[in-house]
């Protein structure tokens, strides 16, 4: 019997960022990569808690009707979600936030538009529960 523990998957990956143009990014031969907390996570389940809170109360504040976040609310809003489960950048900085370190980074990089390609990239990423097999 197959035990089915075998096929669980890590609660961390890393994500090898790719430049706008689909190029595998690399910094002195070293990949650039952000670590990323994933479905099986406790992060990633307060996450999907926050986004839900959200829907609710877009609906209660509209008088039970859905209504769809501003394009400047969903970039913040996805900035805020991906900075509270990204660990960390690696071989990256992000001038533009200063000193800032740790989730105020995560979240400055993640809402700056012409980056945007990153967003979609974690997107996908997170999408697939493939990319937190274990080694």
């Amino acid at each position: 019997m197959l035990d089915i523990t075998t096929k669980a998957i890590s609660a961390t990956a890393p994500l090898h960022l790719k430049d706008a143009s689909g190029n595998l990014m690399y910094d002195g031969g070293q990949p650039v990569r952000i670590h990323l907390c994933g479905p099986a996570s406790p992060e990633y389940a307060r996450i999907e808690e926050l986004q839900t809170q959200r829907a609710l109360k877009r609906a209660q504040d509209n008088d039970g009707k859905p209504s769809a976040m501003s394009a400047e609310q969903r970039r913040e809003t996805t900035a805020e979600d991906y900075a509270a489960i990204t660990v960390s950048f690696e071989n990256f900085t992000y001038p533009p936030a200063g000193d800032a370190k740790g989730a105020e980074l995560y979240r400055a990089t993640y809402a700056d538009p012409a980056l945007g390609f990153i967003v979609n990239q974690i997107t996908r990423f997170l999408a697939d529960w493939g990319n937190f097999k274990r080694a």
